[in-house]
């Protein structure tokens, strides 16, 4: 998938001007647990739900724009 860095040390290399969705793991510490980087906003958002899918209640996931404003953040709550 064009555009995309499944990993944090892949989106730390290439996100710069990019859209940033981020996992942060419930509880205590809040470690940030995975990363992706697109071109296009609308895949990140498209991919938001399969991201939903595989995570643990709790989890919150983080959409920032280039810039790195803040766009959206949710938890999953079940």
């Amino acid at each position: 998938m064009s555009g995309r860095y499944p990993t944090r040390a892949g989106a730390a290399a290439g996100a710069s001007g990019m859209f940033t969705v981020t996992l942060v793991r419930p509880g205590p510490g809040r470690a940030i647990a995975e990363h992706w980087a697109y071109d296009d906003r609308a895949q990140a958002l498209d991919d938001l739900g399969w991201i939903a899918e595989r995570v643990a209640p709790g989890t919150e996931m983080v959409l920032k724009d280039p810039e790195g404003v803040e766009l959206l953040r949710m938890a999953k709550v079940a």
